[in-house]
């Protein structure tokens, strides 16, 4: 591909060898949540739980709370992210796309979810033990502590960048669009051996809105949308968690 040929308004396909190098955040956003209150209604049930003599009531109480501190952090999440819209996940359930995401295990909530519902709207339940309380405050703590990091912030841009000689590299800064999951590329810069001439299933499209040929380096620099592929936009969706886990 003659990339000095290569104008404003031009599409560019980029091999998916650009990530198999180096990704990490550059920038990051805090999202004034409450993310804290989640704990504070977790802290509740096992006050209730951890009490000498918890009677059946406290525990059902407690396991109600339980269940309502997840609630309040899934509702936190979905409001900041909107799961279902990433593409290629439309229909999809949002516990399983944070899952594909590697984000969570939605079996950790499960238990809770069945088990709060069984309580609110049967006549009778089941007799809790202390063991099985126990095991979903432990459920609960779980999940509300693997996603702090996610629920307070998220990486505003990430860098993709791979070397494969010493004068054949390629980096790509990234800004993801929470919730409308519009990528776009700040600055790119590529060498040819970077390229394709036409799209792959695994390869990431840009529209370019700017771009220029460095003739001292031979490489492309430019700007633009990222268009496709719906693999390469669901890994730059998957560092964008990573990144967003690690936080600053």
């Amino acid at each position: 591909m003659d990339i000095a040929k290569l104008a404003d308004g031009d599409t560019i396909h980029i091999n998916s060898s650009i990530f198999y190098g180096a990704a990490y955040g550059n920038l990051w956003n805090d999202h004034h949540r409450d993310w804290k209150n989640q704990h504070v209604i977790w802290a509740h049930a096992e006050k209730l739980l951890s009490q000498p003599g918890a009677s059946q009531q406290d525990r059902e109480l407690a396991v109600i709370q339980l269940q309502r501190a997840v609630e309040h952090r899934d509702k936190l999440l979905d409001e900041v992210y909107g799961f279902e819209q990433i593409p290629g996940k439309k229909g999809r359930n949002k516990y399983d796309i944070m899952t594909d995401l590697a984000i969570i295990r939605p079996n950790l909530k499960k238990p809770l979810r069945d088990l709060r519902n069984s309580l609110v709207h049967q006549i009778t339940a089941s007799p809790l033990s202390a063991d099985q309380c126990a095991l979903l405050s432990d459920a609960a703590w779980y999940y509300i502590k693997v996603t702090d990091h996610i629920a307070r912030q998220s990486a505003e841009e990430i860098v993709v960048e791979h070397t494969l000689g010493a004068k054949s590299a390629a980096s790509l800064s990234l800004t993801v669009k929470k919730r409308d999951w519009i990528v776009n590329v700040n600055d790119g810069h590529t060498h040819p051996d970077f390229l394709q001439e036409h799209a792959a299933p695994d390869s990431l499209t840009v529209r370019m809105t700017k771009c220029e040929f460095v003739k001292y380096d031979g490489v492309l620099r430019f700007q633009g949308a990222v268009t496709g592929s719906l693999l390469a936009l669901g890994r730059v969706i998957q560092i964008f968690f990573e990144e967003s886990d690690l936080g600053y």
